[in-house]
């Protein structure tokens, strides 16, 4: 694994990583660490090992973390609490912890949250694990606010490929060991202030299509009550299947509010008005 790849993500990624053995994943944990130390980023690792095994395990992979640990930088949590609830998958409340979470890195000074989800324990026989898709898809409203980004390990070894394959596009970017220094996250979602709604950035295809459909979805139920168009800025998007174009006429044709799509190549500005868009000033709506 080229180190330059870990360091590439940014806050708003979610990184779908797989990996065939512990060193593999060790590397990549280890170089996430330890770049959320020079962001002055707080990290939180939240799996099935204890903490003390996953301390040993960092230190021997170059990183300080008894120290960060003592210091509130990098906090580990366990399985109970976080992931499961009376030992089931319980994905609410997952998704409550990382906004709290948020929360307190940012009151706390951080500049923001780095999370690492490993996921070894979904592969076995876990209550509502069923529902891990589903919470990956979810988990993007999260991330796209941008204050945090989150690694999730899977280990290809405890999950049959179909359903791998399936958990994989509800993260808008996937990577492996394999993956070369020009790797960048496929897909970054952006949510926007001014104008309101959403910045897509990157390619839009099969492998996050559920990724963007869940967070388009939830763009539009967030802003449809404020009374202002709804902006999808599409000027760094440098590809789009036909499904991820269908994607965006249903987010614009269905929403409560009017919705402009900004920023369109010129490929997609065709594509888009064969779907039934109208192009009006440079825009389509």
């Amino acid at each position: 694994m080229d180190p330059s790849v870990i360091d590439r993500l940014s806050p708003g990624d979610h990184v779908c990583w797989t990996f065939d053995d512990d060193q593999q994943r060790l590397a990549a944990v280890a170089g996430y660490v330890n770049a959320g130390v020079r962001t002055h980023q707080k990290i939180l690792y939240v799996g099935d090992a204890s903490p003390g095994t996953i301390l040993t395990e960092l230190q021997d992979h170059g990183v300080d973390a008894r120290n960060l640990a003592s210091t509130g930088q990098l906090q580990l949590g366990c399985l109970e609490g976080g992931y499961l609830t009376g030992g089931a998958f319980d994905p609410e409340r997952v998704l409550d912890l990382w906004r709290r979470e948020i929360t307190v890195a940012r009151g706390s000074g951080y500049a923001g949250l780095r999370m690492i989800g490993d996921m070894g324990w979904a592969g076995g026989p876990v209550p509502e694990t069923d529902r891990l898709y589903w919470y990956e898809a979810q988990a993007n409203r999260v991330f796209a606010e941008g204050y945090a980004m989150a690694l999730c390990l899977y280990d290809r070894r405890l999950f049959e490929p179909r359903r791998l394959s399936r958990i994989q596009s509800a993260h808008p970017s996937t990577a492996d060991p394999a993956t070369d220094w020009k790797w960048r996250p496929l897909l970054r979602m952006e949510r926007t202030g001014e104008p309101p709604g959403l910045r897509l950035i990157g390619e839009a295809d099969a492998s996050n299509r559920e990724a963007l459909a869940i967070t388009l979805a939830d763009v539009m139920d967030d802003l449809s009550g404020l009374g202002a168009p709804v902006t999808l800025d599409l000027a760094e998007l440098r590809f789009a299947d036909a499904a991820a174009a269908r994607l965006l006429m249903g987010a614009a044709t269905t929403a409560p509010s009017r919705v402009r799509i900004t920023g369109c190549s010129l490929p997609l500005v065709k594509l888009l008005k064969l779907l039934g868009g109208e192009v009006h000033e440079g825009a389509v709506a």
